[in-house]
């Protein structure tokens, strides 16, 4: 009997074992089951038969973001990879900003700029947004098609040509739609497809074209700040405006007419005096930054102790931020240094009359 009971209890604690390795195994098996569902919840949501799929919202306002991301960077190819198909269209009016190498005649490479009205329109580009109306977002049945309702704007730039008949550059024009708050809208209904993989794109691409129709016209542009002046001329003691002579002076003036457009801008610039001197010029003078807001007449002035020496002098302003210069060129007698009338100049040898006189060569004949 007690053969038969320890034979028994052997049985049941083969049981208990076996039943304890079926039941880790089932429950590694389930924790993995768990998991591998949990990793295809993270690639693949399920669908709602009821079409308001929270998953599928997300996801297609997350694409949206992306695509008004593209549009104001002028992301072509990022673009592209959101829609289902290649907008081609969209390319044709993307003001999309890029150099470009050339090759001149003589095989040498050369870079060429972009236009400065297509920077403009890069610019206005760069303020587009979006606002989507997350209200108006339906779904079919597993929200495989899904359609909502987006407001693409761009900042108004209609404000901005009020203020000026030529610009500085691109630069100008985006320093002043930067103060601007006023928008453009553009009211558009997103429709979006569900690729394979669960990824929602933009089935209707085209759509989005007149994002970057501007009622922009042909704008005029400067060169630089200097093309606003009028006039300029030496003035001062001492000046003959008909040699262009200054005479016995310690003083030199420099004035500079402006139109009615330098007075939108700040002037930031340096003057120089320098004499011309070989090999290179010798300045006299270079002033500090100066910072003119809003000038309508420049007039800078030089002035010394003793008189200036006779020489060849210019006069002239640097651009700070053109980095070009604009000024005169004169004359300058200092009749304290002039030679007595008795004396002739030949070459780099001077010599008295008297001199002269004794010291001519023979006549050979």
């Amino acid at each position: 009997m007690s053969k038969k009971v320890i034979a028994a209890v052997l049985i049941l604690a083969n049981l208990m074992t076996l039943a304890s390795c079926s039941q880790a195994a089932n429950s590694d098996e389930t924790t993995a089951k768990s998991r591998k569902s949990a990793e295809a919840a993270d690639e693949e949501p399920e669908d709602d038969d009821d079409g308001n799929n929270k998953i599928a919202e997300d996801r297609v306002y997350s694409c949206i973001d992306k695509i008004a991301t593209a549009l104001a960077e002028c992301d072509y190819d990022g673009f592209c990879e959101l829609c289902t198909y290649t907008p081609y269209e969209i390319r044709s009016v993307m003001p999309v900003v890029e150099e470009v190498d050339e090759i001149d005649y003589s095989d040498t490479y050369i870079r060429k700029s972009p236009s400065e009205m297509l920077r403009v329109k890069n610019i206005i580009a760069a303020t587009t947004t979006c606002e989507i109306d997350k209200s108006s977002f339906k779904s079919n049945l597993w929200a495989k098609e899904c359609t909502v309702n987006v407001t693409f704007s761009y900042k108004d730039f209609s404000s901005v040509l009020d203020q000026r008949d030529k610009f500085l550059g691109a630069a100008d024009f985006n320093m002043l739609l930067a103060e601007v708050e006023d928008t453009v809208d553009l009211d558009v209904t997103l429709e979006f497809t569900k690729d394979d993989d669960g990824h929602y794109l933009l089935a209707n691409g085209l759509d989005l074209v007149d994002v970057y129709d501007y009622d922009l016209p042909e704008l005029e542009f400067m060169d630089n700040i200097f093309d606003t002046i009028s006039d300029s001329y030496m003035t001062g003691p001492g000046w003959d405006p008909v040699t262009e002579t200054y005479t016995d002076t310690n003083t030199l003036e420099f004035v500079i007419e402006l139109d009615e457009n330098a007075s939108q801008y700040v002037w930031q610039y340096k003057y120089r005096v320098a004499e011309e001197t070989s090999p290179e010029w010798t300045p006299l003078f270079t002033s500090e930054k100066i910072i003119d807001r809003y000038p309508t007449e420049i007039h800078l002035t030089y002035t010394q102790e003793e008189n200036i020496p006779t020489g060849f002098y210019v006069f002239f302003i640097y651009d700070m931020q053109s980095g070009t210069i604009y000024g005169w060129e004169f004359d300058v007698v200092n009749t304290a240094e002039t030679v007595p009338v008795d004396t002739v100049i030949t070459g780099t040898v001077t010599e008295t009359e008297e001199t002269a006189e004794t010291e001519a060569p023979e006549d050979e004949t």
